[in-house]
């Protein structure tokens, strides 16, 4: 995206359906809103047509680890490819 002149446009709403914790590793799965987000030209910042798609949803995976800090760290992250239904707000 960055090679042909694009950037981030808007915004990602989390939608978080499930957290799975167990020990010192913990899951957190997000049927993240895309549907106010796209792409803008890097330039002049303008919404890039056609790259914001309404009601559309990334099926998001992070794992963390807590560190011996105390903290949770992101250690992975991935978009899964089954469709995903945000819960309901």
């Amino acid at each position: 995206m960055k090679e042909q002149g694009w950037e981030p446009y808007g915004e990602v709403i989390p939608r978080v359906k499930e957290v799975r914790v167990g020990g010192k590793r913990a899951e957190v799965i997000d049927c993240q809103d895309t549907s106010q987000a796209g792409m803008a030209d890097r330039r002049t910042h303008q919404l890039i047509p056609g790259t914001i798609k309404a009601n559309s949803t990334a099926n998001i995976k992070a794992e963390l680890e807590q560190s011996a800090d105390g903290r949770w760290r992101l250690v992975g992250l991935s978009i899964r490819e089954a469709a995903c239904t945000p819960p309901s707000s």
